[in-house]
């Protein structure tokens, strides 16, 4: 009896949890799901309905909150700003003649477009694929696994993922700090792409078509200057900051990069100041700010409810830790297909009882909660990007989502071996 009451407060977080994921499910949205569990928290630990509303307020008016939402403000209105002016596409034709190899280039614009975190970003490179692929003889169910495998292959290191910048943002570490722990996943998705989808599907190629011999690189530069702007930008300025021992937080380095990014791209397509403005008020990004919204304000009414101290005190830490760092993220990650989703679900669960060490938290757990939500999430059916992948090639979802499954097994398995050496 006194294990199953010390096992309470991990069952009244996991029910909350479960009503997150059931919103999403029932196709309420994502903040509305986020909401729901906040407050079903809220209810179980007694945090009154005032308390509750508080609780949200400081959260929204938060300048970590604050700062967040006006990154990836300034990452969708670049993203749409490169979609809407055309210069992804000509960025794309003028780095077509560089790639020689069949298989580099059939799996190159996907994972071009990945630079970018926009969202349904497959539905960009799908049609390049396609026109890649056919000649070399590539079935339209590899193609459209191909498109949507390599376009997420940047997702857990990135610095202009919104749920990269999250992760660093709740547990309070810099971005290059994710991304030099991270980024060996990257290279592992290559390698395990290449081995479902590549190895054996362009033995039999035929030759490519031709392609222009030479390329304007000082024209390939300025298409790019856009995206090298926000990337060495955030970077730079990230560095610069630790360099100097400013304690400005990174997020601004960021969001300067971002706003000189954008303010690029419009100089260079003649984009009037009224456009852009429009751009911030556009529906995915009003979606984007609500998701953060919703986010910190399940991360501060956990903190309210003392729901880490009663953790600690009962189901043992190791307990949540591994709940955490493994199941949440991927549950969340897999009933949702949202990065931002299972980062606001775990990460905040997770930074309440991870180990410390001399330079701050244990990266190794906030690794294993970075690349188990990730997997859930590449292998969601509800993943936006691969319902379109399967829909554009007009290949049947199912047996598609079936070639997924050993891929993602072998990333899971060798992401935790990774974690294990760490």
């Amino acid at each position: 009896m006194d294990v199953l009451s010390g096992l309470f407060p991990l069952l009244k977080v996991l029910a909350a949890f479960a009503a997150m994921l059931t919103g999403i499910r029932l196709r309420l949205g994502l903040p509305l799901s986020i909401l729901a569990g906040s407050i079903l928290l809220a209810a179980l630990f007694a945090l009154s309905p005032l308390a509750w509303i508080i609780t949200a307020a400081r959260a929204l008016a938060d300048p970590q909150t604050l700062s967040l939402a006006g990154i990836v403000a300034c990452i969708m209105t670049l993203s749409d700003l490169l979609e809407k002016t055309g210069q992804n596409d000509r960025l794309m034709r003028a780095v077509a003649p560089l790639i020689k190899n069949p298989a580099l280039r059939v799996t190159f614009f996907p994972a071009l477009i990945g630079l970018l975190p926009m969202p349904g970003g497959a539905h960009f490179s799908a049609p390049m694929v396609k026109s890649v692929g056919d000649p070399l003889g590539v079935s339209p169910t590899n193609q459209a696994l191909i498109n949507y495998w390599f376009r997420h292959l940047w997702e857990p290191c990135w610095p202009l993922y919104p749920g990269v910048i999250m992760a660093a943002s709740l547990a309070n570490v810099s971005l290059i700090s994710i991304m030099a722990i991270t980024w060996p996943a990257s290279v592992g998705c290559v390698a395990i792409g290449w081995y479902f989808f590549l190895r054996k599907k362009l033995k039999t190629a035929v030759t490519l078509p031709p392609v222009p011999e030479t390329t304007d690189y000082s024209a390939l530069v300025m298409l790019g200057l856009p995206l090298l702007t926000a990337i060495l930008g955030a970077v730079g300025a990230e560095a610069a900051f630790a360099a100097l021992k400013s304690d400005l937080p990174f997020e601004i380095g960021v969001m300067i990069a971002l706003v000189a990014a954008s303010l690029v791209c419009a100089l260079q397509n003649r984009v009037p100041a009224r456009d852009i403005l429009r751009e911030l008020k556009n529906r995915h990004t009003l979606h984007m700010l609500a998701v953060i919204a919703a986010i910190f304000i399940f991360k501060d009414v956990l903190g309210a409810t003392g729901v880490a101290e009663s953790l600690a005190a009962s189901a043992g830490k190791e307990a949540v830790l591994i709940t955490a760092a493994v199941i949440v993220p991927f549950l969340v990650g897999l009933v949702s297909g949202i990065t931002m989703a299972y980062v606001g679900a775990a990460f905040p669960l997770l930074m309440a009882v991870i180990p410390m060490t001399q330079s701050g938290p244990d990266m190794a757990w906030i690794t294993l909660a970075i690349l188990c939500g990730y997997t859930g999430v590449l292998i969601s059916p509800l993943h936006i990007c691969f319902i379109f992948s399967c829909s554009y090639y007009h290949v049947d979802l199912a047996a598609a989502w079936r070639r997924l499954v050993a891929p993602c097994a072998v990333f899971l398995a060798a992401s935790l071996v990774y974690v294990a050496l760490l």
